[in-house]
């Protein structure tokens, strides 16, 4: 039997983990499922099994929580992914470190990147389903019993770990992605990879990044791959120092990388940039050299430590909705707040991607500086046109997670279409899958998919339509 969990904030209240995989064909839905959402809405996030030692959310264990929806009926299953770090630990029966060595011929220190959590994201490419996680490759999983497949099916031959955030062109099928810290641990070097529709690996090069950081997200336009770097370093000296290696030093500086999408990666440029932190973007296009995109800036990075070892104050820790419009020949940069509320995991109708956008779609927290917790309890749509905004409030205690927009039809316009988003209810301690129209979001859901147990906050998801 495993140890009790220890008492510590990430393992309590719906940060802490279930102990247990189901399955319910047919679960109990208030409202009716669109006529023709046919697919699955795919949820990843942290949900140890063991804890021994020091824990942190974002090195739990990885679980996947999936909905199948079709012909107005809604299925649930969660399943852990069982990579080989989570089958050593069912084996000896508690939680292990990740696999770092020390190389003895180099002295450098190096981690296995098939011997990861997956617990970040969860996409649907081609025919395949992977868990993605930044130190790590790719994990597949079966797209309907949420069975593991295992490292090495989808993308071999990848060069270092994939980020959790890869883009997929709409046009031309091929998934982007990167990684950093390729060389060893601490390492200035990056990856920039491109697989193609089927899978397969078509490059995986390494760059030079000006210092190494944590990277966690990225864009791409028609024209350009955009890598910023924000001063989230790594030192190892500050492990005898503070305990853990990544902390905020402003003082680095920020850059922008630039690539021509097609060029080497040794013709990237490093263009200087204001000094934030930001985990996600909403999406990015260019006109001509010019390049616009919409991400949550931070003004430090939260959950981390500042470089002196100091914790961030809670108001610097929020992040808000900002446009970027970076012109590539001269370096010129204008940034300008586009939405005065907490909010993260922005998204945007995906056929859309790495081209102009109107809509976006972000979880919100208006109620945060009222004494909510710091969850995320609205659902809002920004016209990134006018600035129009809309919400759906979910209420005080409760938690909405990053919102999937879902197409009406291939021919449908942009916007025209669903939001599907899980919500937990603190009041009854249980989640649900909610439905809302992408055009109408302020009217609330119309379909809540009700499971009688919680769904533990997690970090991304996507959706899969089924397959015809």
């Amino acid at each position: 039997m495993a140890a009790p969990l220890p008492n510590h904030p990430q393992l309590r209240g719906n940060y802490g983990p279930i102990n247990f995989e189901a399955t319910y064909d047919d679960i109990v839905i208030e409202g009716n499922v669109p006529h023709g959402l046919s697919g699955s809405l795919y949820r990843i996030g942290p949900n140890p099994k063991f804890v021994d030692g020091t824990y942190h959310w974002f090195f739990g264990a990885g679980m996947v929580h999936a909905f199948h929806v079709d012909q107005g009926k809604v299925g649930y299953l969660n399943r852990w992914v069982r990579t080989p770090k989570f089958e050593k630990e069912i084996e000896l029966g508690r939680g292990l470190s990740l696999d770092i060595e020390i190389n003895t011929e180099t002295g450098q220190i190096e981690s296995n990147r098939r011997y990861g959590v997956a617990n970040t994201h969860i996409l649907a490419h081609g025919h395949h389903l992977v868990a993605l996680e930044e130190g790590s490759h790719p994990f597949s999983m079966n797209p309907q019993t949420l069975g593991s497949e295992g490292y090495g099916r989808y993308a071999d031959g990848i060069n270092g770990a994939m980020t959790a955030h890869p883009k997929i062109d709409p046009e031309t099928g091929e998934l982007h992605g990167f990684g950093y810290m390729t060389d060893h641990f601490a390492s200035e070097t990056m990856t920039y990879h491109v697989i193609d529709r089927a899978g397969r690996m078509l490059r995986s090069d390494v760059f030079e990044a000006p210092y190494a950081a944590m990277v966690h997200d990225f864009m791409i336009t028609r024209d350009y791959v955009i890598i910023p770097l924000f001063p989230l370093t790594c030192d190892l000296d500050r492990i005898a120092q503070f305990g853990f290696p990544f902390a905020f030093d402003r003082n680095a500086g920020a850059y922008i990388g630039v690539l021509k999408r097609g060029a080497p990666v040794s013709s990237i440029r490093w263009l200087e940039a204001p000094v934030c932190y930001v985990f996600h973007y909403l999406n990015a296009w260019n006109e001509g050299s010019k390049v616009i995109f919409d991400s949550v800036d931070f003004p430090v990075a939260p959950n981390f430590p500042n470089a002196d070892g100091s914790i961030p104050v809670h108001t610097d820790a929020q992040g808000k909705l900002t446009r970027w419009t970076l012109d590539v020949n001269t370096g010129a940069i204008d940034r300008q707040q586009t939405l005065d509320v907490a909010s993260e995991f922005p998204r945007i109708d995906d056929r859309f991607a790495a081209s102009r956008h109107r809509h976006g779609y972000i979880a919100a927290a208006s109620r945060r500086a009222k004494g909510d917790g710091g969850l995320f309890h609205e659902i809002t749509k920004i016209d990134c046109d006018t600035g129009h905004v809309s919400s759906w409030d979910a209420g005080f205690g409760n938690g909405v997670s990053e919102p999937v927009f879902v197409e009406k039809n291939a021919g449908s316009k942009e916007g025209e279409g669903w939001l599907l988003a899980t919500l937990f209810d603190s009041k009854a301690n249980t989640s649900s899958m909610v439905i809302l129209d992408a055009q109408a979001v302020s009217d609330g859901p119309v379909a809540v998919a009700k499971l009688d147990h919680r769904i533990p906050f997690g970090f991304h998801g996507s959706w899969r339509n089924n397959l015809r």
